[in-house]
Order: C-alpha cells, then structure tokens, then sequence
C-alpha cells in the first residue's frame, strides 16, 4: 500500500513531503521552504526513469533545474520525529499539484 508522509528538516528549513510505493521507495517528492512554504523540489520517480531511458541527458538536467532531484533510498517513519509523519493521500496530492504549479507543470 502507498505511503505518503512529511518530515521537517530543521537543518536546510524545509517541510519535505514523500509518496512512497508498497516497498518504501520514493515516487514523489515535493520540497517546501519553511519560513515562506516555496516550493524548490516537485520530482517524480516516473519522469526521471522515462528520461534515463531515452539516454537524454540535456532534457534530464533541465528537469532536474526545474524540479529538483527525487531521494533515494527507503522511507521509513522515524519513532520520535518532532515534526512529521503521515499525511493523507489528498493532502499530498494538493502539495504536489500547488508545486508543480509554481515550478511549471510539464516536465
């Protein structure tokens, strides 16, 4: 089953929110600036594979300017996380469609 959670990241001051598939693996990612809510970061798993498929660097770079870069690695929700932890299917849809918006929404 799908997860979606949201984690803050005190150091670089950004509420980070996560899709994760049955296995934890990151689908989505959408970063926002914590002092103003600025989307930085809107990535899909999807449209990185698609790209690194086709061997098209240029097209992959400039995705990555626009929507930043997908975590690697497995979501796990930490015991004790002070600010975090899972969200709704809708609210992270609604994050993901407001970023995506701000940054330009074809990839």
């Amino acid at each position: 089953m799908p997860m979606w959670i949201r984690v803050y990241d005190e150091d670089l001051d950004l509420w980070r929110y996560f899709e994760g598939d049955e296995g934890g693996q990151v689908t989505r990612q959408v970063d926002l600036r914590g002092r103003d809510g600025t989307p930085v970061t809107a990535a899909s798993l999807d449209e990185v594979l698609r790209f690194q498929e086709r061997s098209d660097i240029d097209t992959m770079g400039r995705y990555q300017q626009r929507y930043g870069a997908i975590a690697e690695g497995r979501l796990t929700i930490r015991d004790g996380a002070r600010r975090g932890g899972e969200i709704s299917a809708e609210e992270f849809e609604r994050v993901w469609l407001d970023a995506r918006r701000a940054l330009g929404s074809t990839p």
